[in-house]
């Protein structure tokens, strides 16, 4: 079998898509009133000037799609996918004791069930809402046939875990520099932010690291209004002018990982113990 060589910089452009899942939750019983509205305005406007920007580009991304809004919001995600995006799962943490009892680590399952129902895809990739995932979620992850995640922030290059019995998952570090939340989240401008990425990704390149831009589809903290698109598409033309660069979807960089990487015990799993 011939193995693709993987691009000198490879860059792999992620979108966490929310609509109604984190408004709700402040918003709570009273529902999404007046400023609780900021991840709908990324659905009825942000996201197709994010899709016009990435097909002007020519870059096909990873979104990542809580369950509930899969659900909900059929006619968007088919949007993305006719785009040649790829749709992968965001889900809550999940915990390896609970107060009321043991993980429900079935959450896992529905998630994937719940997003192939409505893409007629099995979602290869996850990643944590917040950041926080659990040994036992790996190993589940692993055992449902997820090919990778894309949570931790502990590298500059995509690598490989292992159990050390059979059950194995690439892993594609993000970093919060390139991520747009970073910085719209507490009002920085969108001049800093272009400061920063271009600063970022020459630092990187030179490095021969992989670049993980990850963008938002929210109004509040993410890249869907037309100034900050208009960021995230000087800054992917920016990217695209320097010779070794290439665009993968997470999927497609996950698998030349995983056929060349030699993987390493999962973090508090041990030596590849029981």
């Amino acid at each position: 079998m011939t193995v693709e060589t993987m691009a000198p910089c490879p860059v792999v452009v992620s979108v966490n898509f929310d609509v109604e899942t984190l408004d709700a939750q402040v918003a709570g019983a009273a529902g999404l009133f007046g400023r609780y509205s900021y991840g709908r305005y990324g659905a009825r406007e942000g996201l197709w000037r994010i899709l016009n920007a990435l097909e002007e580009c020519g870059v096909r991304a990873t979104f990542f799609v809580p369950a509930d809004e899969a659900k909900r919001h059929r006619s968007l995600l088919m949007a993305i996918v006719a785009g040649g995006h790829e749709i992968a799962a965001q889900g809550a943490p999940v915990f390896d004791k609970l107060p009321e009892g043991p993980a429900d680590l079935a959450l896992l399952a529905r998630t994937k069930a719940a997003l192939a129902d409505v893409i007629g895809i099995e979602p290869k990739g996850w990643r944590s809402t917040n950041g926080l995932l659990t040994v036992e979620t790996m190993l589940e992850l692993a055992d449902l046939g997820f090919l990778y995640d894309s949570t931790f922030q502990d590298d500059d290059r995509p690598y490989a875990f292992s159990d050390g019995k059979g059950r194995t998952l690439v892993e594609l570090p993000v970093w919060d520099y390139l991520s747009d939340s970073t910085f719209y989240a507490p009002r920085h401008s969108h001049l800093r932010v272009q400061k920063v990425w271009t600063e970022e990704f020459a630092a990187m390149y030179a490095a021969g690291a992989y670049v993980p831009l990850t963008l938002h589809s929210r109004g509040d903290i993410g890249s869907s209004r037309p100034v900050r698109v208009q960021v995230m598409a000087d800054f992917l033309r920016h990217m695209a002018s320097h010779p070794g660069v290439h665009f993968y979807r997470a999927d497609e960089l996950a698998a030349l990982v995983a056929q060349t990487a030699v993987a390493e015990p999962i973090p508090g799993h041990g030596e590849h113990r029981a």
